[in-house]
């Protein structure tokens, strides 16, 4: 996989991430513990992919690595400027 597309998959990843994320609180301030449950469960599987994709290349991808923590910004800001609730 070329580092371009290494780039715009880990930022996708970590937009969704930092959106589920965010959901799940907005969704546990509003008592609604099965839908956060189920973010919850998605959210594990996000994140054992990341961990064993850092293990694995921390000294290759910094690139990679800072396209997922842009990622992860956005998608907070988006999910709370942007979304109605």
């Amino acid at each position: 996989m070329n580092l371009l597309t290494q780039i715009l998959l880990y930022f996708g990843v970590g937009f969704l991430e930092m959106f589920l994320a965010t959901q799940r609180t907005y969704w546990i301030s509003k008592g609604k513990s099965l839908g956060a449950a189920l973010l919850v469960f998605f959210e594990n599987f996000i994140a054992i992919f990341i961990i064993y994709q850092v293990a694995n290349n921390l000294y290759q991808n910094w690139p990679v690595f800072l396209s997922y923590a842009i990622g992860n910004a956005i998608g907070t800001y988006i999910n709370l400027e942007k979304v109605p609730f």
